[in-house]
């Protein structure tokens, strides 16, 4: 049974490729990826992520994970013995989006992230960005 993170992940791809199509509207396919880290938390209506130096006031980056990135988080979770649902510290390979270029999420226009590739899952502990 697929996961919900890859319907998740389906269903944007699938809005991406629309939005691709929108005069002046990039997709999310053609947005850099890059490595992020921080403290991911997921819910069954969504996921969040805050990165590594941002303040409480900051919002949070609404997350969907690409089938591949999704199994990769469930097997490092279990293999931690992480409850789904446990906040956790991710460093993750991901396109991210401002939220002005593409309306995501439960939150359209804020930051989103389509999370490619995990690279390591750990407890989320208050030091868990020190040195990141």
């Amino acid at each position: 049974m697929p996961s919900r993170h890859y319907a998740r992940a389906s269903a944007l791809a699938g809005i991406s490729a629309l939005a691709g199509c929108a005069a002046g509207r990039p997709s999310l396919a053609a947005l850099p990826v890059r490595e992020y880290r921080g403290q991911y938390t997921s819910a069954s209506s969504a996921s969040w992520f805050r990165p590594c130096g941002a303040t409480r006031a900051d919002s949070a980056w609404w997350v969907s994970l690409e089938g591949r990135a999704d199994r990769q988080l469930d097997r490092a979770r279990a293999s931690q013995g992480l409850a789904p649902g446990t906040p956790v510290y991710v460093r993750w390979c991901a396109a991210r989006s401002d939220g002005s270029a593409l309306d995501l999420g439960p939150r359209p226009g804020a930051p989103a992230l389509l999370v490619r590739e995990v690279l390591e899952v750990r407890p989320a502990t208050p030091d868990a960005c020190a040195g990141a």
